[in-house]
């Protein structure tokens, strides 16, 4: 047992750590399967920077592994015609196994697989389509794979919107994807990339067929919540549930800042502060060099406004009518000051009569300067 949770700033969060995405790990699990069963699955997972996307794929691997499917994660880059594409994923291939920890695990599985890797991988002789080329690539990787007992192989291919730019390389892909699961091969692929990945597909992307969308949004309190007590398990000091809610409410729901202000909040709980919230808080703003910024700003922001901000929702909409009865303020008043923290840009209107903080930084500074008790 630990002393204290452990969260993950600036790291990939642990398959067994990993926490909530119930949604999105059920549609996974149906693609694994349809994989197993010899159809041509995949699964586009989208989702803005610091969202959660790499330890989603993290967890989809480690679920492969436990279904006996063999992944292999490659991280792509922007790439100047489809040719480069296909040979970056076959030449980074033999690395993406042992950067996974997978090559070791698997050495005594697949015998001598690895005298024959740089024939699977590269061809003595190239054939006159890419199409042929990639086909037979695959098809030898496969075949090898399943010779050794790997019924199933899925790519993970991290970074992929650079894929919009080459229509004809998608098309590629899902002709040779197709004839080789006729043929009777279990094969697999996970794109993961930019909230707009799938749009820029386009309408008729060829992979939209196999490819089922994965959307990664936003945690709301509950999932924060979850999330939180899943990194808690088997330590001894747990965050209160006062800790809990403030450091959901200013992470806005991304998961990259839950573990963020949850390290600081561990740091704080460790050399015994009082208010452990607020030197946690005042630890995050330093490190993100943001400290003397929000103090001035906030020197600018009226008593009215401050009391406004105080009982706005962190993490979602809210409107005049639920910040007038927890603030006192006036129901009449509250728009026009609202108007004036817009044009501050620290609130911004998201619907007819709702209203969002945008600088939660700011908003939260000022909750702890009108007092509250201490988390």
């Amino acid at each position: 047992m630990s002393d204290y949770p452990r969260f993950y700033p600036d790291q990939v969060v642990p398959p067994e750590r990993f926490g909530d995405r119930t949604d999105q790990l059920r549609q996974i699990e149906y693609t694994l399967q349809a994989i197993r069963e010899g159809r041509p699955r995949g699964a586009m997972i989208c989702g803005e920077r610091g969202i959660g996307k790499t330890s989603l794929l993290l967890k989809a691997e480690s679920m492969c592994l436990e279904r006996k499917i063999l992944p292999l994660h490659i991280a792509l880059h922007e790439f100047a015609d489809v040719r480069e594409f296909y040979d970056t994923i076959f030449e980074e291939v033999s690395s993406a196994l042992k950067s996974i920890g997978l090559w070791e695990k698997f050495r005594v599985a697949v015998g001598e697989f690895e005298k024959g890797w740089d024939y699977v991988i590269r061809l003595q002789k190239r054939p006159r389509t890419l199409q042929a080329d990639v086909h037979e690539r695959l098809s030898l990787l496969l075949d090898k794979m399943t010779q050794r007992g790997h019924q199933s192989l899925v790519f993970f291919l991290d970074e992929s919107d650079g894929l919009k730019a080459h229509v004809v390389g998608l098309q590629v892909l899902r002709n040779v994807w197709t004839s080789l699961v006729q043929r009777g091969h279990r094969l697999g692929f996970f794109f993961a990339g930019s909230e707009n990945l799938v749009d820029s597909l386009g309408r008729y992307s060829p992979l939209k067929r196999h490819c089922i969308p994965v959307h990664l949004k936003r945690f709301n309190m509950r999932e924060c919540v979850e999330v939180m007590a899943k990194l808690e398990e088997g330590a001894a000091h747990k965050l209160t549930p006062l800790l809990r809610s403030r450091i959901a409410e200013l992470s806005g729901g991304y998961p990259h800042y839950l573990h963020v202000l949850g390290s600081h909040a561990v740091e704080a709980m460790k050399t015994g502060k009082r208010d452990v919230w607020a030197e946690a808080f005042r630890s995050y703003l330093i490190e993100t060099n943001a400290y003397e910024s929000v103090v001035t700003r906030a020197a600018h922001v009226s008593e009215t406004q401050r009391r406004i901000l105080a009982h706005m929702d962190f993490l979602g909409p809210t409107t005049p009518k639920n910040i007038a009865r927890g603030s006192g303020v006036s129901q009449d008043t509250i728009p026009a000051q609202l108007r004036r923290l817009i044009q501050g840009k620290i609130v911004r209107k998201v619907g007819r009569g709702e209203y969002e903080i945008i600088d939660r930084d700011l908003a939260e500074h000022v909750r702890i300067s009108l007092g509250g008790k201490p988390a």
